[in-house]
């Protein structure tokens, strides 16, 4: 969806929301004809299923991406049946099993490998005499294949098989991956050297359930209130994984109304102060507002390919930082007005000119990855991932880079972040790899320093050189 708004020119406004706010979703569902997600507002009506909006969207705003003649909407419509019912229905036994979101089954990967190189066969063939797959001109077609096959050349097809195998769709897709379209959708699309095992290991996941009991509804409410920090681990993995909450999260739902039953009496009692129940009130909103921030992470967090402890972000009530004297730069400010500066030299030398050493410190950061971590790059990014979403609480008081660098087999996560005081605070202590990392505070009255700065803060492109190793997966932490 995002990938086709932009080529139409963004005529619509897209809002991610959250699956797991059950009264949210209801309300939402209730609005679609065919009570699915997602679902378009027009002023003619409401229109639901993702193929129906895509076909709107493009006679509304763009027609020729469905063909001009009859002959040639008879092939778009062809290829867009064909990306989405033969080449998705492979994602699920093949993709999906290789980021933990499905159980391995050897038969089922077998046969739907077997069946998505057979597809790509077809595919080849057709691109042996077309630009796009149904001819010259870019169709909604060719749009759907790409976020469909995308996966595969990702994960799955190495660099040798699309050399020798699949050279035409390759050349299509590499052309496909560097517009400025699906670069804004996808971000960075970095093709498959090596192809990633599926996930063997044990998959906890079961159909999406919601427990009731009409006695025990209204305690159950309260407790949510009371427990919110309790359910955060749960609202963070329902926001990351929306594509696929069908089979993530029944079995804790479930277990929820069980505990409905256990507390829900001595929850109620003390839930019947009007000032407790005032500030119980505000919980909600505050847990809704948390998730979206946690949404906005720069990097999603991948279950079942890492065997990482989950962890339970905390917010401090009363945040020892706050505490320090006044500062007179204003990191609010400074980020609004770094990230909208295209001139990052010159933003660099405002910074300079208005920073507080007294009142903020600048460190170099690098994780001290084990042998066998770091050599490939999607794991590598999960890594980063983690350490990043951990630190969500710490974003008022902090602005930096943390990224990946380097080529395949040996890719270090490093980076400069400026945060408020001049001690590591409590949240990188909390990070559960802190033990793997450097951290060194920068002398900024050393020019060298300075450059070191500099170089993480402007250099954030894909391949621009930073310690002498290139930018893979940068962005700004803010």
């Amino acid at each position: 969806m995002l990938h086709l708004n932009n080529i139409i020119g963004e005529k619509i406004s897209l809002k991610n929301i959250d699956l797991s706010d059950i009264e949210k979703r209801n309300s939402l569902v209730g609005k679609t004809p065919t009570t699915t997600l997602p679902f378009l507002e027009t002023k003619e009506g409401n229109i639901s299923e993702s193929k129906a909006i895509d076909y709107y969207l493009c006679s509304k705003y763009k027609p020729e991406l469905l063909g001009e003649t009859t002959f040639e909407k008879a092939k778009v419509n062809q290829w867009v049946e064909f990306a989405c019912c033969e080449i998705n229905r492979c994602c699920k036994n093949v993709v999906y099993p290789i980021f933990g979101w499905r159980e391995y089954c050897k038969e089922s990967f077998d046969k739907d490998n077997a069946k998505i190189k057979d597809y790509v066969k077809i595919i080849e063939k057709e691109l042996s005499n077309n630009e796009y797959i149904t001819g010259k001109k870019l169709t909604l077609a060719d749009v759907l294949l790409f976020r469909y096959l995308r996966f595969f050349l990702m994960f799955h097809f190495p660099e040798g098989m699309r050399k020798s195998f699949m050279p035409n769709t390759t050349k299509w897709f590499e052309k496909l991956m560097t517009t400025p379209e699906a670069v804004k959708a996808y971000g960075r699309t970095v093709l498959c050297k090596n192809p990633l095992k599926p996930f063997t290991g044990k998959v906890n996941r079961a159909p999406l359930v919601f427990a009731k009991n009409e006695k025990n509804e209204k305690n159950e409410k309260k407790e949510e209130k009371v427990e919110d920090s309790k359910n955060l681990e749960k609202e963070v993995e329902n926001a990351e994984n929306v594509e696929n909450e069908n089979e993530e999260n029944g079995g804790k739902k479930g277990k929820k109304g069980k505990k409905g039953k256990d507390k829900g009496k001595d929850k109620g009692k003390q839930n019947q102060d009007k000032g407790k129940g005032k500030q119980n009130q505000n919980k909600p909103t505050e847990k809704k507002e948390l998730v979206k921030e946690i949404k906005k992470s720069s990097e999603p967090y991948v279950p079942g390919l890492l065997e990482v402890p989950r962890f339970n972000l905390k917010k401090k009530e009363n945040n020892p930082l706050d505490a320090l004297p006044q500062s007179k730069f204003d990191l609010a400010k400074f980020k609004i007005d770094f990230l909208k500066n295209t001139n990052k030299k010159g933003a660099m030398k405002k910074f300079w000119k208005d920073y507080d050493p007294e009142g903020y410190s600048l460190w170099h950061i690098e994780y001290n990855n084990e042998p066998n971590e770091c050599i490939t790059l999607f794991r590598t990014v999960i890594i980063k991932g983690d350490i990043l979403l951990q630190l969500e609480y710490f974003k008022p008081y902090c602005f930096g880079v943390l990224g990946v660098y380097g080529s395949d087999g040996d890719y270090k996560i490093s980076g400069c972040l400026l945060w408020r005081g001049n001690e590591i605070p409590d949240e990188v202590k909390e990070i559960n790899c802190y033990n793997k990392l450097t951290l060194r505070k920068l002398d900024t009255k050393d020019q060298k320093e300075r450059q070191l700065v500099h170089d993480y803060w402007t250099k954030i492109k894909e391949n621009e050189k930073v310690f002498k190793r290139s930018a893979i997966d940068t962005r700004y932490f803010h």
